[in-house]
């Protein structure tokens, strides 16, 4: 009797504890819900508490979880998808016009007569001799490559670059060349090449190492420098439009250690993004004035992890555990390097054998810095975009992995853009993980030097789940728009702004671009057990749409409606609308 009496006692206990446990905090009701945890998978409800996912399935059953304290939301038919997560994005706080340190868009502008006027208007706000930058320029929109002699029109008293939209290469005024002594007899550097006129001098066309600290001279005179609060408000300013539209995980694809403490601090005051950093030598070109980050000191960055400068990090919300490190080109500023040559005529030669620019590090330089990494319990998050890098790439893993791989790391490829069946075969050998372009709605046009083969196996997102590899998206951002609903449907349709589809064969459904934007870039950082997707014990990150995203026409993706933005169960956007 005695112990029949401690065994109820004990059932009594436990189910009052169970009870108390699964008091949910909200619980969602009549929602399409898209939980990305594998093709088809759906549910009606959703209950949260405490952050994380108590329960996802049937109306029914998601009411056992419902107390008095608990808010019912009713969703009336809305949908419910994982918070996106852009895997490779380089933040970029904006800035006003008449601020002297603004970088001016020029994505939008479509002629020349309309980048001169713009430029002139900054330099007659501009101290003589202050830099004037400008990014994200793109000769297919503009009619022409601009040239040193068309910014001089805008003015010969300030020193001009222009970072193309692919950010591998620039272009700059006489000013700028003047100051750093490049002339006719400059030769190219390793990894870079100077474009020149017909006679030999350099018409101001900068590509890959050419563009390297071109900026970084005396003979400039630098911006005002703003205090940590003023870059601190620009940078919440910015992530806070990310979380207007559903984003609630990024990968900073480039930070120093400088920028790593806005990171730090923002994580100490609770901000709502999930932060993963890929840590770099130096800061990227957008914020630099336009300097190429072709070549980085990645042992540098090695050595600042190793002596504790770089604290290792892996709470809930800031993951400091990667190196950026660049072995490879650009792949819409065409200079990645490639077996084949480009379907262009090579301006060096006047005939069609253009390879790309061959990267600078050797094989054996490459091998012993990615040992070296990851024997430091790091992950390698490369840049490589032509077949030849990403071979090279591939065999430096392959000595990696041969090494030991004790702690499981997965390491990524950055971009992986022109590949072929052999490389998918050994990035899933290797258990690499590749993290995809998008871009093609918006750079597309830029695309065709590559021709149809190559396109058709750019960008691979069907490829890669039919071999059983799931990548993940990203926007790298400011290349290409940080708006998941863009980057979605260009996954979906591969259709440029004039609505040719390059690489139909790469085409995917809506629900396959959704799991690579979700699940994919969670598996990219090793967090899948905790995020990307809506399943019980994982974060509360989830995004509400006022639409089904799978049922609309797919070239409507980027006109849906996101109407609220939930991190760690707390509602941190919600639409006026």
């Amino acid at each position: 009797m005695k112990k029949l009496f401690i065994n109820i006692l004990v059932l009594i206990v436990g189910f009052s504890n169970v009870s108390i446990a699964q008091q949910a905090d909200y619980i969602f009701t009549n929602a399409n819900i898209i939980t990305a945890a594998s093709k088809g998978a759906r549910a009606s409800a959703m209950a949260i508490k405490g952050g994380k996912i108590l329960f996802v399935g049937d109306i029914k059953n998601s009411l056992q979880y419902k107390n008095e304290q608990t808010k019912v939301i009713d969703l009336k038919g809305k949908t419910i998808i994982p918070g996106f997560n852009d895997a490779h994005i380089h933040p970029n706080p904006e800035t006003n016009f008449n601020e002297l340190d603004h970088v001016i868009k020029l994505d939008t502008v479509t002629s020349i007569s309309s980048l001169i006027k713009i430029l002139t208007n900054k330099a007659k706000i501009t101290p003589k001799g202050m830099l004037i930058r400008a990014r994200g320029y793109n000769e297919s929109k503009l009619g022409l490559e601009p040239t040193c002699t068309i910014l001089d029109s805008a003015s010969i008293k300030h020193p001009i670059i222009l970072t193309h939209a692919s950010g591998h290469k620039s272009v700059v005024n006489s000013y700028i060349l003047n100051i750093n002594h490049i002339t006719k007899e400059t030769p190219d550097p390793k990894g870079g090449t100077f474009e020149r006129f017909s006679d030999g001098s350099p018409n101001g066309i900068c590509k890959e190492a050419a563009s390297s600290n071109l900026t970084k001279n005396n003979a400039i005179v630098p911006f005002p420098e703003k205090s940590f609060d003023e870059l601190l408000a620009n940078y919440r300013k910015y992530f806070n439009t990310l979380l207007s539209l559903g984003i609630t995980s990024i990968g900073d694809a480039g930070a120093d250690i400088k920028r790593l403490k806005f990171y730090q601090t923002l994580e100490a005051e609770n901000f709502p993004i999930r932060f993963n950093i890929m840590m770099i030598d130096r800061l990227l070109p957008e914020m630099e004035g336009g300097d190429i980050h072709h070549e980085t000191d990645s042992w540098k960055t090695l050595s600042d992890f190793n002596d504790a400068s770089i604290a290792q990090s892996e709470t809930d919300f800031l993951r400091v555990k990667s190196i950026k490190v660049f072995h490879g080109n650009s792949l819409s500023g065409k200079t990645c390097w490639l077996y084949e040559p480009y379907q262009m005529v090579n301006p060096s030669t006047g005939n069609y054998d253009y390879y790309g620019i061959p990267y600078k590090r050797s094989q054996e330089q490459l091998d012993s810095l990615f040992l070296a990494i990851h024997k430091k319990g790091l992950q390698i998050a490369v840049h490589s975009n032509g077949d030849r890098e990403i071979d090279m790439v591939l065999k430096a893993f392959e000595k990696v992995y041969a090494s030991g791989n004790p702690l499981n790391m997965h390491h990524r490829i950055e971009h992986c853009s022109v590949i072929n069946d052999r490389i998918i075969l050994k990035i899933k050998q290797l258990g690499v993980i590749p993290v995809l372009h998008n871009y093609i709605n918006e750079l597309g046009d830029l695309l065709d030097p590559y021709g149809e083969e190559r396109l058709n196996n750019m960008f691979a997102t069907k490829s890669f789940i039919e071999a059983g590899v799931i990548p993940a998206l990203h926007s790298d951002a400011p290349v290409s728009s940080y708006d998941p609903r863009i980057r979605w449907e260009s996954t979906v349709i591969r259709s440029t702004s004039q609505g040719k589809v390059l690489g139909p064969k790469q085409t995917v459904d809506a629900e396959d671009a959704l799991i690579m934007y979700t699940k994919g870039g969670a598996n990219a950082t090793g967090e899948l057990a905790k995020k990307g997707t809506l399943e019980k014990g994982k974060f509360a990150d989830f995004v509400i749409i006022a639409e089904n995203p799978l049922t609309i026409q797919p070239n409507q993706i980027h006109n849906i409606h996101i109407q609220q933005t939930w991190v760690n169960g707390l509602m941190v956007f919600k639409s006026d609308e």
